[in-house]
């Protein structure tokens, strides 16, 4: 339960409490507010006067109550606001349009062959036009563009991109001024993460880290990437990368699908050394769906690959789980949902046969339910997710 204050320099915090509080708990009456925020009823009735006339609730249906007039019900408007969300990586890009209530209004996909910066943000550009007319005809409320980059990121003050991880990867890719170059091509708000940290934020607001404080989000995707969620935000750490699980080094043999000069489990992750394992057996998959088809089919070589896969993660997660004793982990990202299904079955069980005996407690572990447009989704929440989360920094601000 959220609990407001009636403190006069608060008024944005309880601004989010109140909606925040509709979101998650709507239809719900302004009494029924007020009893679970704390806050009085006539600071609950101004802010959701605000709320109506900024058209970000609306009215639902009546209740008639055993006494007195009847009461009304408040729910979000799904047409109150829109946001873009962005999922850049080497190998493709989506581009989704999506509601206050996260529903997906138009999409558009492209595939990708490692584009050079300014081929990308052109790409990236062309894709939030096309997605923003929808909003401007309307003459909506746009709320802003989040754009997913993989990780580990390095974003400056200037909000110039680079990642210096990785420069074999994405080369060229040093201090870039996305945010800059898309901004004199296209006039709203811009917001940037690590896609994985952006999914997580998308699992948080609109899929099954709802109404969770904590977990850890494991993204499946280009590589193996996370997201952490404490106390209902995302925990970006010292360096805005907290999550990269992909870094770990190989305790035992390193995977097959290596070839970097200093191996790490990631590589195991990336679908393009993926496809390219797999051709090297004339077993051709250009995309995530080829994989479930021979998932379904069982081939021995995907089998094997899992079986792999589920055995780097298990001592990952099992870290995670004795340094913040979380209560779930979602899996999530661009791998088929049969396979990610299959993976929360079975890694419990590994995670069971490693874990110290006289521990009592293990996480939930559950499959995400945003699909395989988990960084786009997640990018299009950071907008959302700025202009209505309960954070405490908001406290902090004037």
């Amino acid at each position: 339960m959220f609990t407001g204050t009636n403190l006069t320099y608060t008024k944005a915090y309880n601004f989010r409490i109140v909606f925040e509080t509709i979101r998650l708990t709507g239809p719900i009456s302004r009494a029924e507010i007020a009893r679970r925020t704390n806050l009085t009823a006539q600071t609950v009735s101004n802010i959701v006067a605000r709320l109506l006339e900024q058209n970000f609730i609306r009215e639902g249906k009546k209740l008639q109550k055993e006494r007195g007039a009847p009461s009304t019900n408040l729910i979000v408007n799904p047409d109150g606001a829109y946001s873009i969300g962005i999922d850049y990586n080497r190998d493709h890009l989506t581009g989704i349009l999506v509601n206050l209530e996260g529903n997906v209004v138009s999409k558009y996909f492209y595939e990708a062959d490692n584009p050079q910066p300014e081929e990308a943000v052109r790409l990236i550009a062309d894709t939030i036009r096309l997605l923003k007319k929808f909003t401007d005809d309307r003459n909506a409320y746009l709320a802003g563009v989040g754009i997913g980059l993989p990780g580990p990121l390095s974003i400056n003050e200037n909000n110039e991109v680079s990642n210096t991880n990785y420069p074999n990867v994405f080369p060229n890719w040093l201090n870039i001024p996305i945010v800059e170059l898309l901004s004199e091509k296209i006039n709203t708000r811009f917001f940037i993460e690590n896609n994985a940290s952006a999914a997580a934020i998308g699992e948080l607001w609109y899929g099954a880290g709802k109404n969770k404080a904590d977990f850890l989000y494991v993204f499946l995707g280009a590589g193996l990437g996370g997201g952490v969620v404490l106390n209902g935000s995302i925990y970006d750490g010292a360096h805005g990368n907290a999550g990269e699980l992909g870094y770990f080094q190989f305790t035992n043999a390193k995977s097959p699908l290596s070839s970097e000069k200093e191996p790490h489990i990631g590589e195991h992750f990336s679908l393009t050394n993926l496809y390219n394992w797999l051709s090297s057996s004339n077993v051709i998959v250009k995309r995530p769906e080829d994989l479930e088809k021979l998932f379904l089919q069982k081939h021995p070589m995907l089998m094997d690959w899992m079986k792999l896969a589920k055995e780097y993660l298990s001592p990952i997660l099992l870290g995670a789980e004795y340094y913040l004793d979380l209560g779930t982990i979602i899996l999530g990202g661009r791998l088929p949902e049969v396979i990610i299904q299959d993976f929360t079955n079975d890694l419990p069980m590994l995670l069971n046969k490693n874990r110290f005996g006289l521990k009592s407690n293990a996480p939930k572990m559950i499959c995400g339910t945003t699909g395989p447009d988990a960084a786009a989704l997640g990018a299009a929440t950071l907008p959302i997710f700025d202009l209505f989360s309960v954070q405490k920094e908001v406290l902090l601000k004037n």
